[in-house]
């Protein structure tokens, strides 16, 4: 069966022969939908009237699942253009950057996701950023001149591979040349000309093993993510009174500022707890001393007053901060207490008989923990 999409990339829509299989599942020639493998997802469009839902490779045939049936005959078949674009943009920016990252610092690729959203490439060495920052001008320089993407048939034995060509019903093997920059063998769907690209943007990096993986977008996704960075730029600009060079060293200046107020708020809380303690309000229930207590304690602090007024009282309490909740018992009721507490309202926590610290599904107060203890 023929690919239409490995040597006429910009025909989106044509007339198949279709043939049934099984239920909804068809096979259609020529085939024009990319189906899910090389890395790159399964095309979308429409077969007739039905929806192609899904595409896969099963013992060398491309099976198109449909989303109702459809009688064997003749029938337009549209890709969803813009889908495919994206998918092809994204892949053939692939080949771009990993040829230049060989080109440029002898990387080797391990492994490609093509996504609709967003892309990665994986290198078998660790680079860092201003390597990386190389690579996508390389790439771009490559997108700007425009060159035919070429569809060539070699034997097995003379192509170079990333992806696993196992599927692929014919004995030959498709190479994708990109000028003097790339030859590889490759099943997937290509744009016709590295310009169609429009922009190559690569946006993340992170180690993977003894390698690295970086993400990057292409086409329309690249001005949507570089819009969306401008945008935020902008408005943190804005905040900092200051220029894009600057805001790294005025955001890491006011971390640390935040960090020596946090400091300071901690210390003020912990000189507070023994007043706290003096202020909880205490119960009685079935001869058993309970002290109850609802402040904004910090999460750091909350176990150490509940054991402080649990000891001050010598029997238990029940700290609740928001919809924290720590539990403290001199006399192992605190498992007790807090299963008591469960009972009526959505919480979850861990412990022992003498602590429990927990969390909420909502806060609560006192005058509730009171009326569920009295229960």
């Amino acid at each position: 069966m023929k690919r239409l999409y490995w040597t006429n990339p910009d025909i989106y829509e044509t007339e198949v022969e279709l043939t049934v299989i099984d239920d909804n599942q068809v096979i259609i020639d020529p085939i024009i939908f990319h189906p899910n493998e090389g890395g790159q997802p399964a095309d979308t469009g429409t077969i007739g009237s039905a929806k192609v839902i899904n595409i896969e490779t099963v013992s060398g045939r491309i099976i198109h699942t449909l989303d109702k049936a459809l009688a064997d005959g003749k029938y337009p078949a549209c890709v969803n253009i813009a889908q495919r674009r994206n998918s092809a943009g994204s892949h053939t920016a692939q080949h771009i950057i990993s040829s230049a990252a060989t080109r440029l610092f002898g990387l080797k690729t391990s492994g490609v996701h093509i996504g609709l959203e967003t892309n990665t490439i994986d290198f078998d060495k660790l680079i860092d950023w201003s390597q990386i920052q190389k690579i996508e001008q390389m790439a771009m320089a490559i997108v700007s001149e425009n060159i035919v993407i070429e569809t060539l048939f070699d034997k097995p034995e003379n192509a170079d591979s990333r992806f696993d060509l196992s599927g692929i019903e014919t004995g030959m093997i498709r190479i994708v040349k990109i000028g003097d920059y790339d030859a590889n063998a490759c099943c997937g769907a290509h744009v016709a000309r590295t310009g169609d690209i429009g922009i190559i943007r690569i946006i993340d990096s992170e180690k993977r093993k003894d390698g690295c993986r970086i993400t990057y977008v292409a086409g329309g996704k690249a001005l949507e993510f570089s819009q969306v960075e401008t945008a935020t730029l902008k408005e943190l600009r804005k905040l900092y009174k200051c220029s894009t060079a600057e805001l790294a060293s005025l955001i890491v200046k006011s971390m640390d500022n935040a960090r020596q107020l946090n400091k300071q708020v901690d210390q003020l809380q912990a000189s507070m707890l023994p007043g706290l303690v003096d202020s909880a309000e205490i119960i009685a229930i079935d001869g058993h001393n309970i002290g109850i207590l609802s402040d904004n304690i910090s999460p750091r602090h909350i176990m150490k007053l509940a054991g402080m007024l649990a000891e001050k009282i010598n029997g238990s309490s029940i700290i609740i901060s928001d919809t924290n909740i720590a539990i403290n018992s001199q006399t192992s009721k605190a498992r007790a207490i807090f299963t008591r507490i469960q009972q009526t309202i959505n919480c979850k926590g861990g412990g022992s008989d003498t602590a429990i610290n927990g969390k909420l599904e909502k806060p609560t107060t006192i005058q509730s923990i009171k009326q569920i203890l009295a229960k």
